[in-house]
């Protein structure tokens, strides 16, 4: 009886060792998405200023350069024990540098007044190959850890069964320590996979709205496309972005800018189909994505009544009108057949209504909108 008592205290241990193993994981693979979102908010500030000028457009470029610098580092100290994934870990540090090389320069040359010579960088793609490089490298990773988490989960499992089977071998006194054992281990097991996937949940999800984020976006819109390419139906995907809603920061704060943001977030939800995709990716701008979209009457009566709807006073304190969105459309297939190519379609379309508001030369916007 003590004997078995023991085994039941080893395998107790082993079972808060696995389920340790499970929660480091799951934190590698969060925090590999953070690093993912660092790098992409680091285009978003070289975009917005290179086609405003705004030094204030900057700010999430300096977030970005900060909490990828984090994420490595952390990344850096969880791979450490395993040198395979830390060379993985040191290649992405050297894309995003390179990276960041390239956005030095464009934001150098439009400080310069270089603007023209900044637009020719963009539109020579460098930028967009190391991101794909280091998307591509990422996407690698992340369903490894997956599988590794799943097989940790698997041993787990097995370590109940075997405590189950000591149950009917052993005396009654033993037994009800075995299913006492298994009834907590269980409990704290269960407890720890909802708290993963609700970490999962969050990781995919907009706090301030509620919307699916990018990450989430990208991953919904690669599956969509891939299923309209089978059936052969449309698809089409609004980009938006707000105007004027810098300027409602700048005279209300930044709690006033995203009560805004939550209420365009209803707004573009209510204004769509339940059956539609709509999500926040970053700052003010939003997606919804269309799948077997109506005919082209329809689709531009949607779009206008939402540029309505988007129009009207969000908060008290501002009229009609001081808050407005350009939106951008692109189809499937005739703007693009992948994820990547319809948002960038759908982004060069959007900056193209927004360009007589900022005043930039025509033919330097439609190469500053090209996905960078």
């Amino acid at each position: 009886m003590i004997g078995a008592r023991i085994q039941v205290n080893i395998w107790e241990r082993q079972a808060q060792a696995l389920a340790g193993e499970q929660e480091a994981i799951s934190a590698q693979a969060a925090e590999l998405r953070n690093a993912q979102d660092a790098l992409l908010d680091l285009e978003t500030g070289q975009r917005g200023y290179l086609l405003t000028g705004d030094e204030a457009y900057l700010e999430p470029y300096t977030l970005g350069r900060r909490d990828f610098e984090r994420a490595i580092i952390r990344l850096n100290d969880m791979f450490r024990d395993d040198p395979i994934r830390a060379k993985e870990i040191d290649d992405l540090r050297k894309l995003a540098q390179s990276k960041e090389n390239e956005l030095i320069r464009t934001i150098k040359l439009r400080r310069d007044g270089d603007f023209a010579d900044a637009v020719v960088i963009v539109k020579s793609d460098e930028g967009k190959r190391y991101m794909d490089e280091f998307r591509t490298k990422v996407n690698d990773l992340l369903p490894q850890l997956r599988l590794l988490r799943s097989n940790l989960v698997d041993q787990e499992m097995q370590k109940f069964s075997n405590l189950s089977v000591l149950g009917f071998v052993v005396p009654v006194l033993v037994m009800v320590l075995v299913i006492v054992a298994i009834f907590f281990l269980a409990l704290s097991i269960r407890r720890l996979d909802e708290l993963q996937k609700q970490r999962e949940q969050e990781a995919m999800h907009d706090a301030l709205t509620t919307l699916p984020n990018r990450r989430f976006l990208q991953e919904w819109l690669t599956f969509a496309v891939a299923a309209c390419r089978r059936s052969g139906e449309p698809l089409v995907l609004l980009y938006c972005d707000l105007d004027g809603f810098k300027a409602v920061n700048d005279r209300f704060g930044h709690k006033a800018g995203d009560e805004v943001l939550q209420v365009t977030a209803a707004r573009l939800r209510s204004g769509v189909r339940s059956s539609d995709f709509v999500a926040r990716i970053g700052g003010d701008e939003f997606v919804a994505v269309l799948p077997n979209a109506p005919d082209a009457p329809i689709l531009a009566a949607l779009v206008a009544r939402l540029r309505d709807d988007l129009a009207r006073a969000p908060i008290e304190g501002l009229k009609d009108g001081e808050v407005s969105a350009s939106i951008g459309m692109a189809s499937f297939p005739g703007d693009g057949d992948t994820a990547d190519t319809l948002l960038g379609a759908a982004d060069r379309a959007m900056y193209e209504i927004k360009q007589s508001r900022h005043g930039v030369p025509e033919k330097f916007l439609a190469g500053a909108a090209a996905p960078i």
